[in-house]
């Protein structure tokens, strides 16, 4: 039974007076102290699978895992005002946790007996949630409170700037939005002023908490103040050089900022309540600010429909770290580390001041921000061994610091306007974060020109050069790169790219290889559909047939966000001038990785089908036109009617979500069917038609393929050849057509299987085992695992295509409108 919470206090009060002296090695107690404190939340380490000296990939010992639950990573008391140093390696082991099968637990503890740190990695990747010392440990119960099952609450002294603030800013967004208080431009600037302001005031960057002076003043003085005004005149002195302020003038001492973000100062009314939700973001401390958050920022403006529109999905910095790591920094460090000589070193630091970074899909700027970071922790490794060089020498530390990364070798691309200015304030941020956390003698102000990160659509602008480009590109399935950006752009990628019409994705990876060159990396994020079938061969497989070598990789894992997808990550080098000295896949050295993101010798990508399957396994017809599918009241509807029998073309639905979540396996859904039934054998249907005829007719007559325009009332793909197949028997096997596992169920003949379902007329016995590559005719992501035959594996046969749209055959047709079928 759960401990109360007041029981867990009492228990963690003792155990912290028990170890609040302790002053040995970790080595010694560690499994003692972790045991215990497991027993304060009421939790039996054996009992839920938790395990102490757990081996890592790369040969290091986690002290105490829990499995998708939290890693311990114990150090000694002595180590307490250290733990600094102690995170990269506690993240790391996080890093490489996970696999495939088992993501990596959630949380991280580094623990030095006497102080704890909370991590949340895949939130927030480099600092702490939570930091406390054992003594507050029994008050800050809920923040380790994932080790009683449940979801910790992470508090503290200091407002940390969480997700909170950023919906308080986004509020007042779409509050100035609804009441057009301004036009979108103008809101637009105005709250990305508000930003950089919040922020600049924290790091004193704005004197004397300027932002939150004015607000209060505009609070407390009503109507008899204006907020257009006084708000409008801050920000139209840091667009300017000249004039400056008076001594006596509230704004006295404001800096010149402009870099373009002040370049429209943008003077915006505000109501009371409006001005409440400003102040109580003004109260977060926006100096722990972390990139993560400003995704929901763009969400928040943008709107759900519009981010779908966009493709726009964002990354976690766990997810951001997997490519700009290999692809940027651990080449870097690598170069760091051969150094041998001063002159070395600062040729070095040369070379990293003209070294720059691509994002050609930057959204809210998340990956250029944590690949600036790392390469400014770059810089800062640099000096600290030409300082220590230069002590070995025996000379007086004279490291350099006149060399500089300029923020402006960041580069970027957005189609989405918002986007674009965000992208720059956190790139601004970013620069004030380093200088800080570094120590570096680099005056922030006046904000850099970030020019550099621009507006358009990048497959059909021309790209500047990098050394590296990352991102994620925007996620369309194939199916929905019509609807969602229009026929004329889909022809134009097909004949720009000549590849015909694949994943959107696809067209990224080939225009990001195009322009590297040699030695130039690239590590990008899309749905794990790349690596398969049709989708793979014009991208992996032409990266590597043409220069491209994929150094790490994960082959598929959970999506990070909130779209419903599972992705690869792929990261490659162009024409390397050397074999790379490692390759990763899913976290495990390996000896090379196919396109088919395999370990080399183990790919199944190119194995042949199966004759015998031939005419045994079908993808089901595909509606193309959401007017076709019913909910179950509108078929009942439809059955009740005495004109018809209307079971003959309104049927049960069945989707692969029925299989995988409904317990009987059923159908949720109902579809009209009309088989392939002319248009007059439909019309003794009136009531079906005429649900057609309103919902469907008009789309489909826009369809640009004849046989769907022609013939609205029909399925866009009614497959003759199942219906054949399924029409004697009296059920047949339904099974997944997406998914990590396939999973079957019998069906009636009555019900209808979906175009995202695999229908096989018999069963087949044989052994199944599981293979991402998975065969299907479609398309899709996750799809068929290979069949065991013999020696040999080999996929299931593709499912063959529609044999014609207009069957002649009578005896075909009439076969094919039999309600069995």
């Amino acid at each position: 039974m759960p401990l109360s919470g007041e029981e867990i206090r009492r228990r963690l009060a003792a155990f912290a007076k028990d170890w609040k002296d302790y002053a040995g090695t970790e080595r010694s107690e560690a499994q003692t102290f972790l045991n215990q404190l497991l027993e304060c939340y009421g939790t039996d380490r054996k009992g839920v699978g938790a395990h102490f000296e757990e081996l890592t990939p790369a040969g290091g010992f986690m002290d105490m895992i829990w499995p998708r639950v939290c890693i311990v990573e114990m150090k000694r008391p002595e180590e307490s005002s250290r733990l600094l140093a102690h995170r990269r390696q506690a993240l790391d082991y996080w890093q490489r946790s996970g696999t495939p099968q088992i993501p990596a637990p959630r949380y991280v503890v580094v623990c030095s007996f006497h102080r704890f740190e909370v991590f949340e990695p895949g939130a927030v990747y480099t600092e702490p949630m939570a930091e406390f010392g054992i003594e507050e440990l029994p008050e800050r119960q809920d923040a380790l409170l994932f080790l009683a099952g449940g979801s910790p609450v992470f508090t503290g002294a200091r407002s940390e700037l969480t997700r909170e603030a950023v919906v308080l800013v986004t509020d007042v967004y779409r509050s100035l939005r609804e009441r057009s208080a301004a036009d979108l431009d103008t809101l637009r600037d105005f709250i990305l002023q508000t930003v950089w302001s919040l922020f600049a005031e924290d790091f004193q960057m704005l004197p004397s908490m300027l932002f939150t002076r004015l607000l209060d003043g505009l609070i407390a003085g009503g109507d008899s103040r204006s907020s257009e005004e006084e708000l409008g005149q801050l920000f139209r002195y840091l667009a300017i050089r000249e004039p400056r302020p008076s001594d006596r003038s509230p704004y006295a001492g404001t800096p010149y900022a402009n870099g373009g973000l002040f370049e429209r100062p943008a003077a915006v009314h505000l109501e009371p309540g409006e001005l409440q939700l400003l102040r109580y973001a003004a109260d977060f401390d926006w100096k722990r600010v972390e990139p993560a958050i400003f995704g929901n920022l763009l969400q928040g403006a943008l709107g759900r429909d519009r981010q779908w529109a966009l493709g726009a999905h964002y990354t976690s910095e766990a997810d951001i770290r997997r490519v700009v790591e290999p692809t940027i920094v651990d080449p870097w460090r690598e170069r760091v580390e051969a150094t041998t000589t001063l002159k070395q070193v600062r040729e070095l630091q040369q070379d990293l001041t003209t070294y720059t970074v691509l994002d050609p899909a930057c959204g809210s700027g998340n990956f250029l921000y944590v690949a600036y970071r790392e390469l400014r922790r770059i810089e800062a490794a640099l000096r600290r061994r030409e300082a220590d060089m230069l002590r070995a020498a025996g000379k007086a530390e004279q490291a350099s610091m006149s060399l500089f990364f300029p923020l402006a070798n960041m580069r970027g691309i957005e189609l989405d306007p918002f986007a674009v200015d965000l992208a720059r304030v956190t790139l601004w941020m970013a620069q004030k974060l380093a200088v800080e956390e570094l120590d570096i003698p680099e005056e922030p102000l006046p904000l850099a020109d970030l020019s550099g990160i621009r507006r358009g659509d990048a497959l059909r602008m021309q790209w500047p050069r990098a050394d590296a480009i990352v991102g994620n590109p925007p996620y369309h399935g194939s199916q929905r790169v019509r609807k969602e950006l229009g026929d004329d752009y889909a022809e134009w990628l097909r004949h720009e790219f000549g590849i015909g019409l694949k994943d959107y994705a696809v067209y990224w990876f080939r225009k990001a290889h195009e322009r590297l060159e040699p030695g130039g990396r690239a590590g990008l994020v899309a749905t794990n559909s790349v690596t398969q079938n049709r989708n793979r061969e014009p991208s992996l497989t032409w990266i590597v047939e043409t220069g491209g070598v994929i150094t790490d990789a994960i082959s598929t894992q959970d999506w990070s966000g909130e779209a419903a997808v599972d992705v690869s990550i792929v990261n490659w080098v162009m024409e390397p001038a050397a074999p790379p000295a490692t390759t990763s896949l899913d976290g495990v050295v390996v000896e090379g990785i196919t396109p088919a993101l395999r370990a080399t010798g183990s790919d199944a990508s190119r194995a042949v089908a199966l004759p015998a399957n031939s005419g045994l396994s079908f993808q089901g017809p595909m509606p193309v036109g959401r007017g076709f599918v019913l909910e179950r009241a509108e078929a009942e509807a439809l059955l009740a009617r005495t004109d018809a029998d209307y079971r003959l073309v309104v049927r049960p639905y069945l989707v692969g979500e029925d299989i995988a979540v409904s317990l009987d396996q059923g159908p949720s859904r109902f579809v009209i069917d009309f088989a392939v039934r002319p248009l007059e054998d439909a019309m003794q249907f009136p009531a079906a038609l005429d649900v057609l005829r309103r919902t469907v007719k008009a789309e489909r007559e826009r369809n640009r393929d004849r046989f769907r325009r022609e013939h609205w009332w029909l399925l866009g793909r009614p497959v003759i050849a199942m219906r054949q197949a399924l029409a004697p028997l009296g059920r047949y096997i339904a099974g997944t057509a997406t998914g990590k596992r396939i999973l079957f169920a019998w069906q009636d003949p009555w019900t209808c299987p979906s175009n995202a379902m695999m229908r096989s007329p018999s069963l087949m016995t044989t052994r199944w085992e599981c293979s991402p590559q998975r065969s299907m005719a479609n398309g899709r992501e996750p799809s068929h695992p290979p069949l065991k035959t013999g020696s040999a594996t080999r996929q299931l046969r593709p499912l063959r295509p529609f044999p014609g749209h207009s069957p002649t055959n009578r005896h075909e047709r009439a076969s094919a409108n039999s309600p069995a079928a």
